[in-house]
């Protein structure tokens, strides 16, 4: 599997990407004429929801593996470190 965690380079290279295909998909819909009309009929349309439910669950679900992960992640030897037990 691709480390994004550790490897800053890879990750840059994805974060590039997924910006870059954003732009690309905002571009077609815009040539396409989905901004035209009003939030309310956009919404109205069958499967946007559904299609709109699942992108910004998959976007959460990167954004959290991405961001929390460095922040909570431990070494595997942090709970060995301590050597205040060594007294008793």
């Amino acid at each position: 599997m691709i480390d994004l965690i550790n490897d800053s380079k890879k990750r840059n290279k994805v974060i590039l990407l997924f910006l870059l295909l954003g732009l690309a998909v905002f571009g077609f819909a815009y040539s396409c004429g989905v901004y035209e009309s009003t939030a309310e009929n956009i919404l109205e349309r069958p499967g946007v929801m559904v299609g709109f439910s699942f992108v910004g669950c998959w976007v959460l679900i990167i954004l959290a593996k991405l961001i929390m992960t460095p922040l909570l992640q431990r070494d595997e030897d942090y709970y060995g470190e301590g050597g205040d037990d060594t007294d008793a």
